[in-house]
């Protein structure tokens, strides 16, 4: 199959798809940036107690694997992505991953009833603007995912521009794990969630073909992608990168406040993931110029409200 083809195909398949798979898909990452962002939270609570009990270095050790908060925080968390892959098999990234705002937000408000970290007038307006941002980028973002069978996905995945990609962000994450963590790990935290962010991207581009097969395979039971040898790799590699990004989210959230943690992980994850996105598929689809205007706005809007958390 010619990438030409598969291009074609996708496209006839994505005419044929629901509006309300818009309306699910928000639905979807709403509720993923909620159960997310109360894990930030407990999960840092969870930290906090293990690090007064052992008094080890924070970013030290695994003490807190005993503490019931953190696993609490863990499970909300992996519930939160769960919702979000599904939300990635309705609607495109482009509106799915700025949603997380809501995650900032909702962490955000609990830092402050939890963990007694201080929400002041700028961060209360920066709540507000992530609100806002998230509304308009829903009311005007695309309806449709770019791919909607294993096949072509992995036609865009082996594209030699997405390879090239990919393997530049291979690179970038051996010398951030291998020298950047124990060089300047301790003293910046845009260098453990820089891998969270350049891992993450690829999760969310994997999970977004996983989860649109997924739904193609229950709305047409005689194509069933599961047949597919192609879909378990695509599986273990969601499972495996999604372990390992949780793991160095962890430790930033270990050594530095969730203050500092959620709001520079947002913009960094959310602009890996667009960009990655973008490579992969090589397009936004925009129903109008004006709505790609508005959600250009919106993602602006968005990332200022961030920044004044």
């Amino acid at each position: 199959m010619s990438l030409t083809d598969t291009g074609a195909a996708a496209a006839t398949a994505t005419e044929e798809i629901p509006s309300w798979h818009k309306i699910v898909g928000i639905s979807l990452a709403v509720s993923s940036a909620l159960f997310i962002g109360a894990s930030y939270v407990l999960k840092k609570r969870g930290l906090l107690d293990a690090n007064a009990t052992d008094g080890k270095k924070p970013g030290d050790g695994y003490s807190y694997l005993k503490k019931p908060l953190w696993w609490v925080g863990l499970f909300l968390m992996l519930f939160g992505e769960i919702c979000n892959t599904a939300a990635y098999a309705f609607s495109p990234a482009v509106i799915v991953t700025p949603m997380g705002a809501g995650s900032v937000v909702i962490s955000a408000v609990l830092s402050q009833i939890f963990l007694g970290e201080r929400l002041d007038f700028s961060a209360k307006i920066g709540c507000l603007q992530c609100v806002l941002g998230a509304i308009l980028l829903a009311l005007n973002g695309p309806s449709t995912n770019a791919t909607t069978t294993l096949a072509s996905f992995w036609e865009f995945a082996i594209a030699p521009v997405f390879l090239g990609y990919a393997g530049l962000n291979v690179l970038v994450l051996l010398f951030l794990m291998v020298y950047a963590v124990r060089k300047w790990g301790d003293k910046h935290p845009i260098v453990h969630i820089s891998i969270c962010s350049l891992i993450g991207a690829f999760v969310v581009t994997a999970a977004q073909g996983l989860g649109a097969a997924i739904v193609y395979t229950a709305s047409t039971p005689n194509d069933n992608q599961f047949k597919q040898w192609s879909m378990y790799p695509l599986i273990a590699f969601v499972l495996l990168s999604g372990v390992l990004q949780i793991n160095y989210l962890n430790k930033a959230l270990n050594i530095f406040s969730t203050a500092v943690v959620t709001p520079i992980y947002y913009v960094c994850f959310t602009t890996s993931t667009l960009i990655c996105s973008t490579v992969l598929f090589r397009s936004l689809q925009f129903p109008s110029t004006i709505a790609a205007v508005s959600c250009g706005i919106a993602f602006m809007v968005i990332v200022g409200g961030v920044s004044l958390l």
